[in-house]
């Protein structure tokens, strides 16, 4: 039995993922790949797509970086030259204004890739949307309509989390506490230090319970759940294995038509986890490298730097780099988490 005995329509994932990158295969061309036992993802495809990732950010990555060590330099210019002429006002003259070009550079650079994690965010979103009707309808082949509806609506849930917390709270939480953290070196005094170390311990330890809580649930429903159907499927196959005369055959078709639906359901679920990875792949290595640049730019320039703003700056920038990467991946792996069990606990009996 194939994938077409089913008449499943993927034109709606399909048009999800055109609308994300035109780049991609159909979907139905991952599940028939992966069906014929073939990988439609090689370690050389991995490869090139970092590599164009990273080819494609060289130039802005290298600009960044360079102006970030020339502002230094000339903000290092500013305080030695007031050290000769004893003079503060020099000092604090050339602080503002490379914390400004400084200020302006990041600001532009953290806008970017904030708008690159809410659309990645609301891609996924749009892919789950489309891929769990269809791939539920597989469960239900698989593992019978009340197994279904508990999954299905556990990934509704799973859905609504990513939207509502992850997206409209934790994200704009991350604005505002990239717009403090960035405010805080201009004062004189330490002024909002402490709200933003609390702002950044409730987005991280917010992540982690989210996470805590969508992984226990759907491993819990993956254990339980699915043992119920299992025995209703061997009840029903033993039923039609007793029948006289045609027991045997109609007991080897009930395993046939099971098995298929299963090996679809299993390729279904491969393929959105393929998708989810290749939607979340580019945006990741963004946020990790962008990070890394500031980071290191703030460890070359600090032996350079008089002033210990203007490295908090930036370590503040890549703390706020890290904390887009971290919503971004939780709401990547909770979505595969979920696949993931699905696919790996209803198995036939």
């Amino acid at each position: 039995m194939e994938l077409d005995d089913y008449d499943i329509d993927f034109s709606g994932i399909d048009g999800v993922l055109d609308d994300i990158s035109g780049g991609m295969r159909d979907f139905d061309d991952y599940i028939r790949i992966l069906t014929e036992g073939e990988n439609p993802v090689s370690f050389e495809s991995i490869f090139v797509m970092i590599k164009d990732v990273l080819t494609g950010e060289i130039n802005s990555i290298k600009e960044l970086f360079i102006q970030i060590i020339l502002i230094v330099i000339i903000a290092s210019v500013f305080i030695n030259l007031s050290k000769t002429l004893k003079s503060r006002q020099v000092a604090e003259t050339g602080f503002y204004v490379s914390y400004m070009f400084l200020f302006m550079l990041i600001t532009v650079t953290f806008s970017r890739l904030r708008d690159i994690a809410s659309d990645s965010m609301n891609n996924l979103l749009s892919f789950m949307e489309a891929l769990v009707p269809t791939f539920f309808m597989t469960v239900t082949y698989v593992a019978g309509s009340s197994t279904a509806v508990a999954f299905y609506q556990t990934a509704l849930v799973i859905i609504s989390l990513a939207e509502i917390i992850l997206l409209k709270i934790f994200l704009p939480a991350v604005n505002i506490y990239f717009i403090f953290a960035m405010l805080n070196p201009i004062f004189g005094e330490d002024m909002f230090s402490k709200f933003i170390e609390l702002l950044e311990k409730v987005i991280i330890w917010g992540l982690k319970m989210i996470f805590a809580f969508v992984a226990g649930v759907t491993l819990i429903q993956g254990m339980i759940i699915p043992a119920a159907g299992n025995v209703r499927r061997t009840i029903l196959g033993r039923a039609l294995s007793s029948v006289p005369g045609a027991g045997n055959t109609m007991g080897q078709m009930f395993e046939s038509v099971y098995g298929a639906a299963n090996l679809i359901k299993n390729a279904i679920g491969t393929a959105g986890l393929i998708c989810i990875v290749i939607i979340c792949a580019a945006p990741v290595i963004r946020l990790f490298v962008y990070s890394v640049v500031i980071q290191a730019g703030a460890a070359l320039a600090q032996p350079v730097s008089n002033d210990k703003r203007l490295i908090d700056c930036m370590m503040a920038a890549s703390r706020a780099f890290r904390l887009l990467l971290s919503i971004l991946a939780v709401t990547a792996v909770m979505f595969m988490i979920t696949i993931a069990i699905i696919v790996m606990f209803i198995t036939p009996i």
